[in-house]
C-alpha cells in the first residue's frame, strides 16, 4: 500500500499586535502549517509557539510550547524587567521598520530649521508678507557636514537621505570597526555595508567628530551605554553655527545644557522629536528658545506604521520556517 501522505501539524501563533489585512494574507500565505490566532490569552498561550506582541505580556512558564516572539516595537522598554527578558525564549523587534519614517521626520525637522520655516509660520500667523526677507535668508545642505551619533537603521537611512541632498556624512557608534549591519531593513534603504560614512568614531572619539560638524542627528536608543552620552563639554564641541536633530531618545543629551547653550546662542538651533521626561515638562525654557521645533514622539507615527512593523514578523517568519537565523534578536543586557 502506498504511504499516505504527511500531514504537516498546524503551528499555532498568536496575533497580540497590529496585523493589516494585506500584511495577514501574506502571513498566511507563507505556509499551510501557520493557524493565526488573535488575541492573547492564556488558554490560546498554552499552544502557542510563535507570539507577534503588541501591549500584552507573557509569562513563558505560562507557553511550554513558545519558541519565538516578535515584538511589536522598535524599542524594547517595554520589555525590561518581564519574565519574558529573563527567559531563555528569543525575542525579535521591529528595529529598522520605521527607519524611513524616523529618518524622513529628522530631515524635515533640518530642512525646517536649515531655511527658517518656523519663522515664516511666524509672519503667515500675522499675515505679513515681509518686503525684508534678510532675516529668512536660509543654508543650503550641500557641501555641509552632518555628524550621525547612532548608526543603526535609522542613521543609516538618514545618511542615505542627506547624501543624496550633498552632504558629507560622518558615523560614530559604539562599535565603528563593526561597518556593515545584518539587521533588518527594507530594500533599498539604509547603508546596509556601511560605504556612505567618510570617518568612523567610536564614543570616546565623538568629541573629534562633533568639531566637524555642521549638524549633529542623534538616533541612539536608551541604554546603560547611551544615557547622558552627550555632555555639555560635547555640546560645547560644536561648531556655534551647528544645529542639533534628536530623533533617538532624549535621554542620550544632558537637556539642561542643551537649553542653556540654545539659549546663549551657542547653539544655532535644535529640532527635537524626544525629549529626556516626556511629556516635556510646561516650565521647560525648550517650549519658547527661538529656533527650536519640538515635535512629541511622533518620528515613526504614520499610516503606514502597522505595514511596517508587519514586515519584520513576516521575513522572520519566512525565516523560521526556511530554518534561517532570525532577524532582530534582542540583547537584554545591551538594550536593545
Amino acid at each position: 500500500m502506498p504511504t499516505p501522505p504527511t500531514i504537516n501539524p498546524q503551528r499555532v501563533v498568536i496575533i497580540d499586535g497590529p496585523l493589516p489585512a494585506q500584511q495577514r494574507a501574506r502571513l498566511e500565505a507563507l505556509s499551510p502549517t501557520l493557524r493565526l490566532v488573535d488575541g492573547l490569552t492564556p488558554a490560546r498561550l498554552r499552544d502557542a509557539e510563535v507570539v507577534f506582541l503588541g501591549e500584552g505580556k507573557i509569562d513563558p512558564a505560562a507557553a511550554p510550547k513558545l519558541r519565538w516572539v516578535q515584538f511589536n516595537s522598535a524599542g524594547i522598554g517595554g520589555l525590561l524587567g518581564t519574565a519574558l527578558a529573563a527567559s531563555s525564549i528569543p525575542v525579535a523587534s521591529a528595529s529598522g521598520a520605521y527607519s524611513t519614517t524616523v529618518a524622513e521626520m529628522a530631515l524635515a525637522l533640518l530642512l525646517a530649521l536649515i531655511r527658517k520655516l518656523p519663522d515664516c509660520r511666524a509672519l503667515q500667523e500675522r499675515r505679513v508678507w515681509t518686503a525684508d526677507v534678510s532675516p529668512l535668508c536660509g543654508q543650503s545642505c550641500r557641501g555641509r557636514t552632518v555628524g550621525i551619533l547612532g548608526y543603526g537603521s535609522i542613521g543609516r537611512e538618514a545618511a542615505r537621505l542627506l547624501q543624496a541632498l550633498g552632504m558629507r556624512v560622518l558615523a560614530c557608534k559604539r562599535h565603528p570597526s563593526e561597518r556593515g549591519e545584518n539587521r533588518f531593513h527594507l530594500p533599498g534603504t539604509g547603508d546596509p555595508t556601511g560605504v556612505i560614512p567618510e570617518a568612523w568614531y567610536g564614543f570616546d572619539q565623538v568629541e573629534t567628530m562633533l568639531r566637524q560638524t555642521d549638524v549633529l542627528l542623534v538616533t541612539l536608543p536608551a541604554t546603560s551605554a547611551t544615557r547622558g552620552l552627550l555632555q555639555r563639554r560635547h555640546l560645547e564641541a560644536l561648531p556655534r553655527h551647528a544645529l542639533l536633530i534628536s530623533v533617538g531618545r532624549g535621554s542620550v543629551i544632558e537637556e539642561a545644557a542643551l537649553a542653556d547653550l540654545l539659549g546663549q546662542g551657542r547653539l544655532a538651533g535644535a529640532g527635537l522629536d524626544v525629549t529626556a521626561e516626556e511629556p516635556l515638562a510646561a516650565t521647560s525654557p525648550l517650549w519658547t528658545l527661538p529656533h527650536v521645533v519640538i515635535t512629541p514622539h511622533i518620528a515613526s507615527y504614520t499610516v503606514e506604521q502597522a505595514a511596517l512593523a508587519s514586515e519584520v514578523f513576516i521575513e522572520n517568519m519566512r525565516r523560521d520556517l526556511a530554518g534561517e537565523p532570525l532577524l532582530n534578536l534582542v540583547d537584554f543586557a545591551a538594550g536593545y
